[in-house]
């Protein structure tokens, strides 16, 4: 069966938008279908690690997210008892050949949004298409849509599906249809973005206080903003809930301020950070458990979708965007077909889940835990608890796990390293042409 373009995207995340990207650059056709009738700028603050920027500096976005977002110096970890644990240098800082940016989610995926519209083309993104079912045939995929506006079933036809439809993807429900909800955590977060007059410490660092039961962080998005993450402990983890909450979800400052009120610090007022927010959302850290495949046939499951883990060691973001430079490499070997899915999925799923586990207990935050256990009514010399070369340790493992060893990423080569002189035909170039 003929079919229209090569791949079909359920999603305009993060995860989606940057496969479009990488895909139409590698000269595969692509479009998206999202289920929101609107683009908003939804959600707080996300950092981004330099394996993920290397990638998104190669789709050409390196100019805009130095105007979008803040180049992050560092984060330092306090304990709840606010005294200082441990500086960690990140990005550039830290001997990257590229930044951590600390950015507004919302903000970046209208950015990749943009430019997707002008390089893939104009009609690359269809808005209020909710996806409600597929089924694979021997060369090509038939997706169904519920067109929202008009309340018509729409049928698209491909030769892959890829699901980037988020942690309650429709994808990932028909794919398994007995898995359920996602898992809670059993923590709940309170964040929100505050506007100010001027950044804390030097504008370019992350505040990491606390320990694992209750532990803020604080971190500036722009030149006049910080977003702040309150993580309370309310019930053990594994809980599976009957409702997720969204990033719509409005939270109460009057919860929340009573947990965080002992926290102090010399350079940033938390207290007053938290009551002057206008407006607090609230949600479960959830996460889904590893599955056993993502690729079936000629769908397979990307982003969230595939691996949603919790909001530890700035990787969701970067995890998105690492499958989708590992789905664009299989395109560039195997092309648009079943093989390239299931390399794919070969090379990212034994990642992704054991970065799942490792936010299970921590990631890096575990530190927070060692110090908090050792010396809960505080310490003299940090030194007598844990030293700087266990830090390092702890650091360095789960950089190499999620991906960003040092010495490993600045030595990679690129994924498109001829592309200068290429012509970027979108698709409606092409539609006028034919």
């Amino acid at each position: 069966m003929n079919t229209n373009v090569d791949v079909v995207i359920a999603g305009g995340g993060i995860g989606g938008l940057v496969t479009a990207l990488c895909l139409h650059k590698a000269g595969f056709s692509v479009q998206i279908y999202e289920a929101s009738l609107t683009l908003k700028s939804l959600g707080v603050g996300i950092s981004i690690q330099p394996h993920g920027i290397k990638f998104l500096y190669e789709l050409g976005l390196a100019e805009d997210l130095d105007k979008l977002g803040i180049r992050a110096r560092a984060t330092q970890y306090y304990s709840r008892n606010g005294q200082f644990i441990y500086e960690e240098l990140r990005g550039l800082e830290a001997g990257y050949n590229w930044p951590e940016y600390l950015v507004h989610r919302g903000d970046l995926q209208l950015l990749l949004c943009k430019h997707v519209l002008e390089k893939v083309g104009k009609s690359s993104v269809v808005l209020g298409h909710k996806l409600i079912g597929f089924e694979s045939f021997a060369e090509h995929v038939e997706v169904k849509f519920l067109d929202r506006s008009s309340n018509e079933i729409v049928k698209k036809s491909a030769k892959l599906l890829i699901g980037a439809d988020g942690i309650s993807s429709t994808v990932r429900t028909i794919l398994y249809p007995d898995e359920g909800p996602p898992v809670w955590s059993g923590v709940a977060m309170w964040c929100g973005v505050q506007r100010v007059d001027k950044l804390f410490l030097d504008g370019r660092t992350t505040l990491l206080m606390g320990n694992l039961n209750r532990r803020l962080v604080v971190y500036p998005i722009n030149e006049n903003s910080i977003c702040w993450f309150c993580h309370v402990r309310i019930d053990g983890p594994g809980v599976k809930l009957h409702k997720t909450a969204d990033w719509n979800t409005i939270g109460r400052v009057e919860d929340v301020l009573p947990l965080f009120e002992e926290m102090k610090t010399d350079f940033l007022d938390i207290s007053n950070m938290i009551r002057t927010t206008e407006k607090v959302w609230e949600f479960p850290v959830t996460d889904r458990n590893p599955l056993p495949k993502w690729t079936h046939n000629r769908v397979t499951l990307l982003g969230d979708a595939a691996h949603a883990m919790y909001p530890i060691g700035g990787n969701g973001a970067a995890q998105a965007i690492l499958d989708a430079q590992a789905l664009v490499q299989c395109f560039q070997r195997y092309g648009p077909t079943v093989e390239a899915l299931e390399e794919y999925d070969n090379i990212r799923r034994g990642i992704a889940t054991s970065i799942v586990n490792s936010n299970r207990q921590g990631g890096p935050q575990q530190v927070l835990k060692i110090v908090d256990e050792h010396s809960p009514n505080g310490f003299k010399d940090i030194r007598d608890i844990i030293s700087k070369e266990e830090v390092d340790a702890i650091i360095r493992k789960y950089n190499r796990l999620a991906g960003f060893d040092l010495n490993t990423l600045n030595n990679e080569p690129n994924v498109f390293p001829n592309d200068e002189n290429k012509k970027e035909y979108t698709r409606d170039d092409k539609q006028k042409e034919s």
